[in-house]
Formats: structure tokens, C-alpha cells, sequence
């Protein structure tokens, strides 16, 4: 495979693809999930907890985010005793809610404009089928050269991550009919470690037809970096 277009790719991708590389439990498909996001994205919260019960920190966080959060059954009826001990000063909500799951050992998602506490094996549960066809980019992939790559001395926030501009490159008219760089670069853009942490997270390509088995987030975030791939072809 060509080193220069896998280059071109995931430089284009890291300067155009941000959601990819962030939690994906903050992806969302529908404007409901958007407030919700937007709301934990800029926030900031205190925080200050010493073994205090899950059920009261949610109500606490309920209160404060003006957002809806609720505990899993799974959650409920796990018998732990899930105590949070926690100080933060002006920290962004959704990573305080991260530390928070991640003291007593479980996860998120939102859904349907609902923060729902969840467990880890009801995280690696909820996964289901979809069919993306992508024939137009496994035969219509432009062959880049290698792009022209500077640094700014003061960048700015068009000039892209770090102030590294990016020069457009010449497109040379080959082809991708190999499969194997597709996968790669889903798996390693998206859904986080759940490609190899969860059994049941999978990824092939048939026929040029790509066959993904994610949780909701993880769709998401395939279907996304799809599109942007679109672009470069």
C-alpha cells in the first residue's frame, strides 16, 4: 500500500476529524443527544464528595447540569455499594462525570436526551449490525502524494492542531481496491479500544459492503468518519 496516501489520510483526519479521537460516549444522532453534549462539553462544575453514594452524586450533578441522568437496572441491582469520593474545582462536566463512572467502574451513554449510568457488560451488550457500502472508496480512493507539512510560528485556530499547516497535495489518479487500509483506518479512528476489549465489536468487508458491529456511539462515529472520507476521494 502506498505510504504516501496513508500519511495524507491521517493527517487529513487528525486535522479534520476531532469527534473521532474524543470520548466516544459523547457522539449523538439525534438534537436531544446534541443539548445533552453541549451542555457537558461546556460546563464547569465543583465538585467536592467523600463516600458518598452514587444515587446521591447523580442527584447532585441532576441538580447542578440541569440535565437528565439516570442509574441503569443494572446499576441498581448490582449490590455495590458504588461510593464516590471526589474533589474538582471549575472542571468541564464531562469529565467530571467521567471520573465519577470511572471511581465505581462503570460507563455512560445518552440517549434519547438521557444520560443513563450503565454497567460495562451492559455497555458491551448494547452493540448491534449495520451495512455501510462503501464501494466508491475502496475504488474511487485517490492516490495522494505526500503533503507539504509546516509549522507555525503562532498558530491560530484555522491553522490546525499545534499550528501544523498542511499544504493540498496532487492527486495522482490511483485507486484503493485493497480493503485492509479502510478497516485499519476505521479501527484505529474510531470507538475507542472496543474494536479489541469487546468480543462482540467486530468489522469486515464483503463485496464492498462494510459490515460493523458497535454500540450506538461507535455508528456513529464509523458512519462520520465515512463521510469525511468521502470528501478525499
Amino acid at each position: 500500500m502506498n505510504a504516501s496516501k496513508i500519511l495524507c489520510i491521517l493527517l487529513l483526519l487528525a486535522g479534520s476529524v476531532p469527534v473521532l479521537a474524543g470520548d466516544p460516549r459523547l457522539t449523538v444522532k439525534s438534537e436531544e443527544d446534541r443539548k445533552v453534549v453541549s451542555t457537558l462539553e461546556s460546563m464547569k462544575v465543583s465538585l467536592n464528595f467523600t463516600e458518598t453514594p452514587l444515587e446521591e452524586v447523580i442527584d447532585f450533578f441532576r441538580e447542578i447540569a440541569n440535565v437528565n441522568i439516570l442509574l441503569s437496572r443494572g446499576v441498581r441491582d448490582s449490590g455495590s455499594a458504588h461510593e464516590i469520593s471526589l474533589k474538582v474545582d471549575e472542571l468541564r462536566a464531562a469529565d467530571a462525570l467521567g471520573l465519577m463512572v470511572q471511581m465505581v467502574d462503570l460507563t455512560y451513554k445518552i440517549e434519547d436526551g438521557v444520560i443513563l449510568i450503565i454497567t460495562k457488560d451492559e455497555r458491551k451488550a448494547d452493540t448491534y449490525l449495520e451495512l455501510y457500502d462503501v464501494r466508491d472508496l475502496l475504488f474511487h480512493l485517490r492516490d495522494f502524494k505526500a503533503p507539504e507539512i509546516s509549522l507555525s510560528s503562532a498558530g491560530t485556530a484555522d491553522d490546525g492542531p499545534l499550528g501544523i499547516t498542511v499544504e493540498g497535495s496532487e492527486d495522482s489518479g490511483g485507486t484503493l481496491e485493497d480493503p485492509t487500509l479502510l478497516l485499519e483506518l476505521i479501527k484505529n479512528h474510531t470507538a475507542g479500544s472496543s474494536w479489541h476489549d469487546n468480543p462482540r465489536c467486530s468489522a469486515e468487508i464483503n463485496n464492498g459492503i462494510l459490515v460493523v458491529v458497535q454500540t450506538k456511539e461507535g455508528h456513529g462515529q464509523v458512519s462520520a468518519l465515512i463521510e469525511k472520507l468521502r470528501q478525499y476521494k
